[in-house]
């Protein structure tokens, strides 16, 4: 437990929040806080910057890494797979948890107009973060799906490979997309089968294949989705897998496969041209 009694209040109140004093420092606090309504207006504001700082940090690690970077971390001579996540997530957590308390510090700061206590150097805008839309790219929501489906070993689709007819009639229908389904043998892939997925509240297609080394690819289409211009193939990362989307008439359709593999954009290619 940390001793912070004769500093700032608010580095008090920031080990407060972190339940990082003693007992008898946690009851006098809480006997301050109850009749001062400056010290609870601060606390508050620690509390929205913890808040805010922890959410800005989140984004930070889960920003995509660039394509390139990736490829040459997973192909490259030399490196083993211990080095293949970003930097950050190999931090002790102490270090991690350093930039939700710094946002905290630098929002109390901004309000109560240079007071002693955490010195950042450095101004943070404190308007509140713009609302987050309820829609999220489709492509996202499909891609968690895959990684959840994708580990399945005796439950990896809903309909059998066996029965092709079936499954191009029945999403066909579902989805409202007529489509025929690959022959990417050529490519190194069999088919396994497919499954109906649902991404902000439309029927999507997953048609699924398994490569050369039991690694999992699947192609997913919905009727009106928030796909690119025609003909035009744009590829993306999500964690350790590849998307690569293209719009076709009124439906976008996405190829997801491993970040690793450098021919997906090829295989979207195929993929248009066959379905």
């Amino acid at each position: 437990m940390q001793q912070t009694k004769g500093l700032a209040l608010e580095v008090r109140l920031s080990a407060y929040i972190d339940g990082e004093i003693g007992e008898a420092e946690k009851s006098e606090l809480d006997t301050l806080l109850a009749r001062d309504d400056d010290a609870r207006a601060l606390l508050e504001r620690l509390k929205a910057g913890s808040t805010f700082g922890n959410r800005a940090f989140e984004d930070f690690l889960h920003d995509p890494v660039p394509l390139a970077l990736v490829r040459q971390i997973k192909q490259g001579p030399g490196i083993t797979p211990r080095f293949e996540r970003v930097a950050t997530a190999n931090l002790p957590k102490r270090h991690l948890r350093i930039w939700p308390r710094l946002a905290a510090a630098a929002v109390a700061l901004l309000f109560l107009g240079g007071m002693a206590g955490f010195i950042l150097g450095s101004s943070v805008n404190t308007a509140d973060p713009a609302p987050e839309t309820t829609e999220r790219p489709w492509i996202d929501e499909v891609a968690e799906y895959h990684g959840i489906y994708s580990r399945q070993k005796k439950h990896l689709v809903e309909v059998p490979a066996a029965q092709a007819n079936e499954i191009e009639s029945w999403l066909s229908s579902s989805v409202g997309v007529a489509f025929n389904i690959p022959d990417l043998t050529r490519e190194g892939l069999t088919f396994e089968g497919a499954r109906l997925l649902v991404a902000n509240g439309k029927p999507v297609a997953q048609l699924v294949y398994r490569g050369r080394e039991s690694e999992i690819f699947a192609i997913c289409f919905l009727k009106n989705g928030s796909g690119g211009k025609p003909d035009q193939f744009s590829e993306t990362i999500r964690g350790d897998l590849s998307l690569v989307s293209w719009q076709k008439g009124d439906a976008s359709f996405v190829v997801i496969g491993p970040s690793s593999d450098a021919g997906l954009q090829d295989l979207a290619r195929t993929v248009a041209a066959a379905i």
